[in-house]
């Protein structure tokens, strides 16, 4: 088993997500070891708007503060080459108790040894996909 982390980023979402229970964010990343899920991991939320240019990059940005969170992933349901995870949070370094958070992680195998492409499922009070965000990988530093 290794103790490696990898980075998971979000695009700019235009429209912002509103999660039925928990924060909106614009941009969320999830860092977590993909060997062991099962040791949690941090999500980083994004409440930031931002100015776009003709690119649809970010420009100006709003300055209200980021917020981490610890999470604990929980498998969920599984197929071959994929594994959905439930997650739960509370602030970061909180000795409080986790609570569900309206997402799942979905990790998918590649072909190749690469990581696994990964997104996040945005899920309503009925307990339906509201929302499929795209992660991708953090390049490394």
């Amino acid at each position: 088993m290794s103790n490696r982390t990898v980075e998971y980023l979000s695009d700019y979402i235009v429209a912002g997500v509103a999660l039925s229970t928990g924060p909106f964010f614009h941009k969320i990343a999830l860092i977590w070891n993909p060997d062991r899920p099962a040791a949690g991991g941090s999500l980083v939320i994004d409440p930031n708007s931002c100015g776009l240019d003709a690119f649809g990059d970010p420009t100006l940005c709003t300055k209200i503060a980021v917020s981490a969170l610890d999470i604990r992933l929980t498998l969920l349901d599984e197929k071959p080459g994929v594994q959905a995870y439930t997650i739960e949070a509370r602030p970061h370094g909180s000795t409080t108790e986790f609570s569900a958070l309206p997402l799942r992680l979905v990790a998918i195998a590649t072909l190749a040894k690469d990581q696994p492409r990964v997104r996040l499922l945005v899920i309503d009070a009925q307990q339906a996909i509201e929302n499929i965000i795209d992660l991708n990988q953090a390049p490394a530093v």
